[in-house]
């Protein structure tokens, strides 16, 4: 105990001179800790850690209440660094967790209180450094991510300084997000029961860490697939390609069940012909008014889709990927891509690309790998009522129609306005629902090939399914990954 009081004594003595002569004194006084959390590896006891912490006018720090066991070693003033040490394995009295309350005093006396969670992690790492992707998959409860944030894509190079949450589909979804030594992390609980006692379940959902340069200016995106479903390894096999069995984005694969909550979270997230970054979808699982997903940003506070139409400033890849939260509207003078000038093959039939929104390992397929699907005859049979409430389509294999794959219709949205579409076109008996599934493959005209599919009428004759259906290029769909 004493040695904790004698480093903050130090601390505040040589802070208070240094501010004296360099701090502004306007009154204003702001203290924070962007990852709010220190957390040890696994079986980290008598093990320092540490994180950063951001101040102004704060001159010295003192600590109220701290978690038995835990002490903090060093408050760095200068580079602003907290270090913490965990309890001794054999100590009597630990937490293995807990939470410091620090207080934050300005030369005038006025403080701000924060919270600084601290734990002994249960579960190892899951390691994603050594395979650079726009997406990585949290699927495993109370664990923290680790991934390199100075690698865009599978090799861009980024000199970044720091990380922050851009947006998440639910408050606490991806926690203690922060960088050190050039290593970005971050962290998943589990949700708890009716008893408030921890499960082995996620809270489902989607988030965009974005990396920032000294000068705040986003330099690269990442994509958390936050999700209770093991996307790599629930795959089916279509013409040779294995593909996961799920949306990019969503929790599970509704498989045509009539519940509105699984179809809602079988449809994942939305992306333009060649943008990495994901777009949310609809509020409510119909597409009620039409709303867009509300999601929440690194303060907690509500953002929604920003519409901009295409042009030569709005309609390039920069701008796309400095305005993560805009869906880029197309341009009739570029057929309707999002992109003003030209039509960049940003994804690739052959190859995973820099802008592939999947994992590492796994890449947008081509339009060869539905080529040989066509709609369940025993669906398309069904009467409309029934098969309306499917909110998608059992596919087949023309060749073997033992082989059943169920795809959500989770329509798209519309590349003139943006806005949520799952009507089908019939404009007598305009019912649900369409569903669209992006491909790499280009098609002539500046557009490109989408699987699609539609419950059309109370007249099966007009259900439709198309393989490789021409679509421009700012309409915003699901993708499904498949295996390099």
């Amino acid at each position: 105990m004493k040695l904790k009081f004698w480093n903050l004594a130090v601390v505040a003595i040589v802070s208070l001179a240094m501010l004296a002569t360099s701090c502004k004194k306007d009154g204003t006084l702001s203290f924070s800790i962007p990852s709010e959390s220190i957390l040890i590896t696994t079986n980290g006891y008598d093990t320092e850690g540490s994180t950063t912490f951001k101040s102004h006018n704060i001159s010295a720090i003192n600590i109220i209440s701290q978690p038995k066991g835990w002490t903090i070693v060093n408050i760095d003033m200068y580079n602003k660094t907290i270090t913490v040490k965990s309890p001794k394995i054999d100590e009597e009295e630990k937490d293995d967790s807990g939470t410091f309350e620090l207080v934050g005093y300005t030369p005038d006396g006025d403080n701000k209180s924060i919270e600084l969670y601290v734990a002994i992690l249960e579960k190892e790492d899951v390691d994603y450094t050594q395979a650079p992707a726009n997406c990585y998959i949290a699927n495993i409860a109370n664990t923290r991510y680790k991934f390199n944030p100075m690698i865009g894509g599978s090799a861009t190079p980024l000199e970044t300084a720091y990380i922050e949450l851009i947006w998440e589909t639910s408050e606490g979804l991806v926690k203690y997000v922060e960088m050190q030594d050039n290593v970005a992390s971050f962290y998943v609980e589990s949700t708890t029961n009716d008893d408030d006692e921890p499960t082995n379940m996620l809270t489902p959902g989607n988030a965009l860490i974005g990396a920032y340069n000294a000068a705040g200016d986003l330099l690269w995106s990442w994509h958390i697939w936050v999700t209770n479903s093991n996307p790599t390894e629930e795959t089916i096999t279509l013409n040779n390609q294995t593909m996961m069995n799920i949306n990019l984005g969503a929790d599970c694969n509704s498989e045509g069940e009539a519940d509105g909550d699984k179809i809602g979270r079988s449809y994942g997230m939305y992306y333009q012909w060649g943008r990495r970054t994901p777009i949310v979808g609809p509020e409510s699982w119909n597409f009620g008014l039409n709303a867009d997903k509300i999601v929440y940003n690194v303060n907690g506070y509500e953002r929604r889709l920003k519409y901009e139409e295409s042009t030569a400033v709005t309609g390039t890849t920069s701008w796309a990927n400095d305005n993560p939260l805009y869906i880029i509207t197309g341009n009739k003078d570029n057929s309707f891509d999002w992109l003003y000038e030209g039509h960049e093959e940003l994804w690739s039939a052959t190859s995973k690309t820099e802008h592939d929104p999947c994992p590492a390992g796994w890449r947008i397929p081509d339009s060869s790998v539905y080529a040989n699907l066509t709609i369940n005859s025993v669906d398309d049979d069904k009467q409309w009522q029934e098969a309306q409430t499917m909110y998608g389509w059992n596919l087949v294999d023309k060749n073997d129609q033992s082989k059943s794959y169920f795809f959500s219709a989770a329509g798209r949205r519309n590349y003139l306005d943006g806005r949520l579409d799952i009507m089908n076109d019939d404009m007598d008996r305009p019912v649900p629902w369409s569903g669209y599934y992006w491909t790499a493959s280009t098609a002539e005209d500046g557009k490109a090939k989408a699987m699609f599919f539609v419950l059309n009428s109370q007249t099966r004759t007009w259900n439709g399914f198309s393989s490789a259906e021409p679509m421009y290029r700012a309409n915003a769909m699901p993708v499904r990954c498949v295996r390099e």
